[in-house]
């Protein structure tokens, strides 16, 4: 009996786990650089007084993690540098 409630938990478990990670790649969208001359920043926080850690080329395509209530930057991903950006420099993009 042990072992069935073990079996049952355990996929139960497994249900979750995957569903879990499912909204997680639900909340994230690709964007393409736009709207800038050559490139756009990314900085180490949302703020405009923050460290620049890299710039992103105009045409580049990067990952959006999340959208910021204030409206102005967004959460990324470039090149496996996480960061962020001023959401006024991107357009919606295809994977």
């Amino acid at each position: 009996m042990f072992k069935k409630f073990l079996a049952s938990f355990l996929l139960i478990a497994a249900v979750l786990i995957v569903g879990a990670q499912d909204n997680t790649a639900e909340a994230s969208w690709y964007a393409k650089v736009s709207y800038c001359n050559e490139y756009i920043s990314l900085w180490v926080s949302p703020d405009y007084d923050a460290r620049r850690i890299a710039t992103i080329p105009l045409g580049a395509v990067i990952l959006i993690t999340d959208d910021y209530d204030d409206g102005e930057f967004v959460s990324t991903r470039y090149n496996g540098v996480y960061g962020y950006v001023l959401k006024k420099y991107l357009d919606d993009a295809e994977k």
